[in-house]
């Protein structure tokens, strides 16, 4: 009877070790379907996210020069071009969009609370109400409202000319109305 026991044990034995290379394969397959996956969605994945983190602006350092566009009605004058109102007006209005995209949107168009938001009729109001010649000097000159939360002088950014600054402000304006 010993010898048909151990004829038992082994054959049980031997089911459970082939079950468990079974199941290992089949998990083996398994990872290697949802890995494959990782792999090509890895690509895609690092470009979203180069995407989301690029930089909004560049850095000034000082001492160094950086390198200065000519206005729009200069160069067009330069170029013997007629310059007109509406030359100098696009040019302030490409030179704002170029500063909030640059560096204003990082508070005025993520939904940054307590500051009034790029489009936003209702938050702008109150401001412009005050007067263009004050937002342009809170935004040079930095300023604090009743809501507590700062408006860094010129964004932050002091390499901003005071006319940059004052594009962007009616650009965002302009926005609103």
């Amino acid at each position: 009877m010993s010898q048909e026991q151990d004829r038992v044990f082994f054959r049980n034995y031997s089911i459970v070790i082939g079950l468990i290379a079974v199941a290992m394969a089949i998990f083996f397959v398994i990872a290697q379907i949802i890995g494959g996956q990782d792999e090509e969605h890895a690509a895609m994945r690092a470009a979203q996210t180069a995407e989301t983190t690029k930089p909004a602006g560049q850095v000034n350092v000082a001492g160094e020069a950086a390198p200065e566009a000519e206005p729009a009605p200069a160069a067009a004058a330069a170029s013997g071009e007629p310059v007109t109102a509406d030359t100098g007006a696009a040019a302030t209005a490409d030179a704002g969009k170029q500063t909030y995209d640059g560096l204003c949107f990082s508070c005025h168009g993520t939904g940054l609370p307590m500051v009034p938001q790029f489009g936003d009729k209702a938050a702008w109001e109150p401001r412009v109400a005050q007067g263009m010649d004050v937002l342009y000097t809170h935004a040079i000159g930095g300023f604090t409202g009743t809501s507590g939360m700062p408006m860094p002088a010129k964004g932050g950014n002091p390499a901003l000319t005071d006319d940059q600054v004052k594009a962007a402000v009616d650009y965002m304006v302009g926005a609103a109305k």
